[in-house]
């Protein structure tokens, strides 16, 4: 791999680390571009480099966090039904708690339930406009998303087995 490219990934990933610290220790509309490069530890030339805002690292972060959930994920079907799957996307996000609570706070253009619906149609297909099987989709991503962030936010004391479990039965009372 080339030379640049290797150091533009490692200008990428500091500046990502360096979003999430600070956005931890501060309010996110505090966060400058200026306390962002020092953090890194990277030159402010290395930044617009690679990006034009800070909410470009957001976008990137979502993008490196699905590639990763992709190369991760037990099954090749996105099934909101799925007890083991649901077992995964609990342990996943738990893992991954302070990027997606820094995504869930930035609330850019790009927020992480587009993300997150992006994917579940990616996954699913794209409906035709006539289906009303459609809003499923939106019905289960929005509250799978609503269902995460509220246990990050509360510090994820129950167990992502227990919140799968939840999932699952509150999905299956609907029926």
């Amino acid at each position: 791999m080339d030379k640049r490219v290797i150091a533009n990934q490692k200008v990428k990933d500091s500046l990502l680390n360096a979003l999430i610290e600070l956005a931890e220790q501060c309010n996110w509309s505090t966060i400058s571009i200026t306390a962002l490069i020092k953090q890194a530890g990277v030159a402010r030339s290395s930044f617009y480099r690679n990006f034009s805002s800070i909410e470009d690292i957001v976008d990137y972060g979502i993008v490196k966090m699905n590639q990763k959930y992709n190369q991760e994920n037990p099954s090749p079907h996105e099934n909101f039904c799925d007890k083991e799957l649901m077992y995964f996307k609990f342990r996943f996000f738990k893992e991954h708690a302070s990027l997606l609570l820094t995504f869930h706070h930035a609330q850019t253009p790009q927020t992480l339930l587009a993300a997150i619906n992006d994917f579940v149609v990616d996954t699913y297909g794209d409906m035709p406009a006539s289906s009303i099987s459609k809003y499923e989709l939106y019905y289960y991503s929005g509250a799978f998303y609503n269902m995460v962030i509220h246990w990050l936010e509360n510090g994820a004391q129950e167990s992502p087995e227990d919140m799968a479990n939840e999932f699952l039965r509150i999905a299956n009372a609907r029926d």
